[in-house]
């Protein structure tokens, strides 16, 4: 019986373990990044686009995996015409938004927008 015992625990442990292996998708984020992309967007309104890629691109290096700042990221390119950064960043936001179908759908509609352009040009 004791032997049993032990791999119900191994199991248990091993799948207690890969579920913290898990990261949930970045959202809406707070504290220093949600700071530094309100600050973004200030600067963006403004027409300080550059700024604006500055804070973003501070906020992507403190939350990698912020799927919402790599496509705030990506839609600043676009407008500035740099349509490989746009790509790049647009996958990148798809890649991390895990389950929200709804950033999933913006990011795509993005990637579209930049696939058009760039057939546009040859």
């Amino acid at each position: 019986m004791v032997p049993m015992k032990r791999i119900f625990l191994f199991a248990v442990a091993v799948l207690l373990l890969n579920a913290c292996a898990v990261q949930a998708p970045q959202h809406s984020p707070s504290g220093p990044v949600g700071v530094l992309m309100a600050q973004a967007d200030q600067q963006a309104a403004k027409g300080e686009q550059a700024q604006a890629i500055a804070l973003l691109e501070r906020a992507v290096r403190i939350e990698p995996r912020n799927a919402h700042a790599w496509l705030r990221l990506a839609r600043l390119h676009f407008s500035a015409g740099d349509l490989n950064k746009a790509q790049q960043f647009a996958r990148r936001a798809k890649q991390f938004a895990g389950a929200d179908t709804r950033l999933k759908r913006e990011c795509q509609a993005l990637l579209d927008k930049v696939s058009q352009k760039l057939n546009a040009i040859g």
